[in-house]
């Protein structure tokens, strides 16, 4: 592949999956603003109680087969087919034990109606397993555009009928069906788009062959979804039901944010970063540029939606909602170590490195315990603070890990993001003013926006900044097409 074939075929797949994230992220954001406002906080409570059992039937689902299956060129039909009979089998067998040990998780959280609300809920499991090749096949192929359509539209289908169901009383239930409507919508469109059908093959070699590589992403991801949902668990366990509606509803805003950016992070530059794997130098050379660009978009984002939290959370959400706000601020902070991490550990595991992936995990695992012990006789925000200082010491033991591993050291890379973050620290500093002198919500958000925007873009073009120069070239070309 050309050099310039691999830039245009970069910035093409982020473009499309940055737009296609974005794109779902703020459909969700409206409709989710919409139904908050008709809910309360007890109900999202109540299925933020599930969200551990969600993520971890989630990532059983898929085993790390996605990642093994775009990872390996000379996938055959024979791989395609065996994974989706395991991994329908997989969700029937994940589905009936949800079934059945529904009471429990009720009567754990002394929470009688979550035995109905875990059976519904989790229905989108079989769903999702149907969907999973279709999906692997176009990220592999970096068909992000169809993907973009497929996304809007399952969306689209199951944000309409959540904001019916809450209009018409339904209540918590308006937020149990919403997943199920939305993987069966996507899951019928990929069906519909997608000619791949699967043959009547199954052969458990395949299956071994590329668990070799996915067992340890698979044990990673369950370490990192156990103990990431372990907060939800411990403050709908030790704390009022309300603190963990708080929680739950600060930071879904904020992985609105997070997840758009590193979902399209991770699903754009996996596949050409595997591409192009066994040229070293043009390897580092690109995850480098990944980084910078990364963070020139990251920091600016996330601090902004820091600063201008409580205006922008006052206006949209009634004061019911008021106590979401810091932990808002404070998931938005973690993000912008989230999203570095994902960057470093798709480069890792390009070159078939899970293991340190598991590794890194196993750091967190061992973290986030001595967080939870130490915080356990504080209150919820003080347990969250701690996760966010956790998320920071993970990305810098990553880094650190790369300058072993490669000829792009941990001082490199705090190097090439330093200039971002001192401008948003600036930023966020500067945007502190207008709170002394605007008493309006609306005033003030729009106050601060304006300054912020207008503030990063000028120092960048001021310190001449060669990714703020590329992002206003590509942004043109593509106007131009």
């Amino acid at each position: 592949m050309k050099e310039q074939s691999l830039k245009q075929k970069t910035v093409g797949a982020l473009l499309w999956n940055l737009l296609d994230r974005m794109g779902q992220q703020v459909l969700l954001f409206i409709v989710g603003i919409i139904v908050a406002n008709i809910l309360s906080v007890e109900d999202y409570a109540l299925v933020g109680m599930l969200a551990i059992f969600t993520a971890i039937a989630n990532i059983v689902l898929d085993s790390g087969f996605s990642s093994a299956l775009i990872r390996k060129q000379d996938a055959t039909e024979e791989d395609y087919s065996s994974v989706f009979y395991f991994n329908l089998s997989i969700s029937v067998v994940l589905y009936a034990i949800l079934f059945f040990a529904a009471p429990y998780i009720a009567q754990f959280y002394n929470q009688p109606l979550l035995t109905d609300l875990t059976r519904i809920i989790f229905l989108s499991l079989p769903f999702n397993s149907l969907s999973l090749i279709q999906n692997t096949l176009l990220n592999k192929k970096i068909e992000f555009k169809r993907l973009a359509k497929i996304n809007f539209i399952s969306l689209l289908i199951s944000g309409g009928c959540s904001l019916a169901m809450a209009y018409n009383g339904l209540g918590v239930w308006t937020l149990a069906w919403q997943p199920v409507i939305l993987s069966f919508s996507k899951s019928a469109l990929l069906w519909m788009s997608n000619k791949w059908r699967p043959k009547l093959i199954f052969q458990l070699s395949n299956i071994q062959s590329l668990f070799g590589f996915a067992s340890s992403l698979l044990l990673a991801s369950l370490i990192n979804s156990i103990f990431t949902n372990i907060y939800s668990v411990a403050i709908g366990k030790l704390y009022p039901t309300k603190d963990l509606g708080y929680y739950s509803q600060g930071n879904k805003i904020s992985l609105m944010v997070i997840s758009s950016i590193y979902s399209s992070l991770q699903a754009a530059t996996y596949p050409i970063f595997s591409s192009i794997q066994d040229d070293k130098e043009r390897s580092i050379r690109s995850y480098r540029k990944t980084i910078r660009f990364t963070a020139f978009l990251t920091f600016p984002l996330m601090i902004g939606l820091v600063s201008i939290a409580e205006p922008l959370i006052s206006i949209l959400l009634k004061k019911e909602w008021a106590g979401c706000i810091p932990f808002f601020q404070l998931t938005c902070i973690a993000g912008i170590f989230t999203i570095l991490t994902s960057i470093n550990q798709n480069f890792i595991k390009v070159y078939g490195r899970s293991d340190v992936i598991f590794k890194l995990e196993i750091v967190r695992t061992v973290l986030i315990i001595l967080g939870l012990l130490v915080s356990l006789k504080e209150s919820a925000l003080v347990m969250i603070g701690i996760q966010t200082l956790i998320q920071a010491i993970i990305y810098l033991i990553s880094i650190i890990y790369i300058g072993h591993s490669i000829e792009y050291s941990w001082t490199k890379q705090l190097k090439d993001i330093l200039p971002y973050t001192v401008i948003s620290v600036l930023m966020w500093g500067l945007l502190v003013i207008p709170e002394y002198y605007i008493g309006s919500y609306y005033a003030l958000l729009l106050t601060k926006m304006t300054i912020g925007i207008l503030f990063y873009y000028i120092t960048n073009k001021y310190l001449g900044s060669q990714i703020l120069r590329e992002a206003v070239e590509i942004l043109f070309k593509q106007k131009s097409k």
